[in-house]
């Protein structure tokens, strides 16, 4: 792979994986060798591309008859197919069925991650299914994030309220230190050091996963904080639940409170902290008189100093955590936001680099040339994000919206309606796409 002979290093790859398809370190490899080749490997011509869709397909159809009876064998067909285009939608979800059946939990989630944050499949269904294989691998935190941002899309959705407080009781079973033995396929039962210590730590996960009322776990995880108030685990439980009950006050001292107990950095719990107190001001705000003459400045004023937190602690904490990409992506929105487009368009050069921002940096930095009129390296931007673009979901839409516009600041016209053509043909309603095209075909009647 390091000297560049892809196709043998994914030969050799593809024959110890037929012999041990749960080794994780070589399914690894091999993937990064399948997309290292298609990346610097050009184009396959249109009779390759024709030629190599009729093979996909095979493999694929092959796969989905071995699926159940021998899914393993249904793997290494599978990886024929991402041998020479890795970025095959369909390939990835029957690789992660796959690898699921076969109880490979790790290897599902390489392109269950690969699907969510590289190829565009963020529906609900998508987004359930990395949640729940990412409890399945032991990682309920990441599936926690994943459903709380569901949940805060869809208040009224119980299912998914109640699929968070059971991955909430997960997180706290975790936090007790009791975790699953690092082959894949192993329980969490049968990494415990009894059956005994199993039945306790499931019944304290109760308290947060069965209580009818925020009120009654919160009750429970009070005492609990009390009976053990260096516990890390039943902490951030309080505090994850004052959040949800819009206890702010008190939830800014549980989080304060986990951050000096907690040895180390830990970005999403200093994210925490920042969001109770964005929330506090926006309680601040809900509670101004609207009859007071002086509305507009006291709203304008706590407004601003809400800016100048979000943007001071983002700051600081992309400091403490250089290498979190994640929290460098936000931190340019933040940018962008303010108006700092020169430090948004240096963190924005870093974050596309990280393969699960790239297409959202790419789209942010094109607006950011877009805004100083450098409309080439907009255009530019916009163009390599698109490259991985397969499916024409919200994403592609926006990005080709935005081609579109930039084009037509840039007097080429034609351009400009080939891109939203190309929205107008599945999409008729986004934005104003249709009166950009029925304005064209108006003016060349």
């Amino acid at each position: 792979m390091d000297r560049k002979n892809y196709d043998y290093a994914m030969m050799l790859f593809c024959q110890l994986l037929d012999q041990e398809p749960g080794c994780l370190d070589c399914r690894e490899a091999l993937r990064i060798t399948q997309f290292r080749k298609a990346e610097e490997g050009g184009q396959r011509s249109f009779f390759k591309k024709a030629f190599g869709m009729t093979g996909d397909l095979a493999h694929l159809s092959k796969a989905r008859m071995l699926l159940k009876s021998n899914p393993a064998e249904a793997m290494s067909a599978i990886e024929q197919v991402l041998n020479k285009d890795p970025q095959n939608v369909s390939a990835h979800h029957l690789m992660a069925d796959a690898a699921l059946a076969a109880g490979f939990i790790r290897t599902a989630l390489i392109s269950l991650e690969l699907l969510f944050n590289k190829l565009g499949q963020r529906d609900m269904a998508m987004a359930r299914k990395l949640a729940d294989t990412f409890v399945k691998a032991g990682q309920p935190g990441k599936a926690e994030g994943i459903y709380s941002q569901l949940v805060d899309e869809n208040p009224d959705n119980l299912e998914l309220a109640q699929a968070l407080k059971d991955v909430s009781a997960s997180r706290t079973m975790k936090e007790g230190g009791y975790e699953s033995a690092a082959a894949e396929g192993s329980s969490f039962r049968a990494a415990l050091k009894s059956e005994e210590e199993s039945r306790r730590l499931e019944q304290e996960a109760r308290l947060v996963q069965t209580s009818d009322s925020s009120e009654e776990i919160i009750k429970n995880l009070e005492a609990k904080v009390e009976e053990e108030p260096n516990s890390l685990r039943w902490w951030r439980a309080l505090a994850d639940q004052y959040m949800r009950v819009k206890e702010y006050e008190k939830a800014l001292h549980a989080y304060e409170t986990l951050k000096a107990l907690f040895s180390g950095t830990d970005p999403q719990l200093s994210m925490n902290i920042l969001r109770v107190k964005l929330r506090m001001i926006d309680s601040e705000l809900a509670t101004l008189d609207p009859e007071d003459p002086d509305l507009a400045e006291k709203t304008a004023a706590l407004k601003k100093q809400q800016a100048e937190l979000e943007l001071a602690e983002m700051e600081s904490l992309s400091e403490a955590n250089p290498t979190d990409m994640i929290v460098l992506f936000d931190l340019a929105a933040l940018y962008f936001k303010e108006g700092k487009l020169g430090k948004a368009i240096q963190a924005l050069q870093k974050t596309q680099n990280y393969p699960g921002k790239k297409t959202a940096s790419l789209l942010l930095l094109g607006q950011c040339f877009a805004q100083r009129k450098m409309y080439d390296l907009a255009v530019r931007a916009y163009s390599n994000a698109l490259q991985d673009k397969r499916s024409m979901d919200e994403e592609k839409k926006e990005l080709l919206y935005l081609l579109g516009l930039t084009y037509e600041m840039m007097g080429k016209k034609e351009d400009a309606i080939e891109h939203f053509k190309l929205i107008y043909e599945v999409d008729i309603g986004y934005r104003d796409v249709a009166e950009h095209v029925d304005a064209y075909y108006n003016e060349n009647e």
